[in-house]
C-alpha cells in the first residue's frame, strides 16, 4: 500500500482531502489506553484507541494564533488539526505557535526600535 511505502515523517502529512470522520491518535491516547490499561501494542488497533471526532479540538485556517495558544494551554494539548469544511489542512504544534508569537514580538520590537531611533 502507499502508506506502507511512506517515510515516517510523511505519515503526518494529510493524504486525503475529503474527511468524513476525523480521528487523531495522540500520545496521550496511547498512554491511557495501551500502557495504563495493560493492552498489547501489537494486537490493539489504532481505531480502538484514537481520539474520536466529537472529542477532537480543532481550529480553522483563520483562527488567530493566540486563540490556538489559549486552546492548547487550556486543554493541555500539543497539536491541533486545522480543518476547513471537510478538508484537513494540516496540524499546528505548540512549537509553531511559539515561533509565531516570538516572530511577532521581534517585529514589534524592531518597529519600536526604529521609532525610537527616528527611522519610521
Amino acid at each position: 500500500s502507499k502508506e506502507q511505502d511512506s517515510k515516517p515523517d510523511e505519515l503526518c502529512k494529510p493524504r486525503f482531502t475529503y474527511v468524513t470522520n476525523i480521528m487523531l491518535l495522540a500520545f496521550s491516547d496511547y498512554l491511557r489506553k495501551i500502557i495504563v490499561q495493560g493492552r498489547s501494542s501489537k494486537s490493539t488497533k489504532v481505531g480502538d484507541i484514537m481520539t474520536e471526532e466529537n472529542k477532537l479540538i480543532t481550529v480553522k485556517p483563520e483562527t488567530r494564533v493566540l486563540k490556538a495558544m489559549q486552546l492548547m494551554t487550556d486543554k493541555r494539548i500539543r497539536h491541533i488539526p486545522v480543518i476547513s469544511g471537510t478538508e484537513m489542512m494540516g496540524m499546528v504544534s505548540i512549537g509553531d505557535v511559539v515561533r509565531a508569537v516570538v516572530s511577532e514580538h521581534k517585529e514589534e520590537l524592531n518597529r519600536l526600535n526604529a521609532y525610537i531611533q527616528g527611522g519610521y
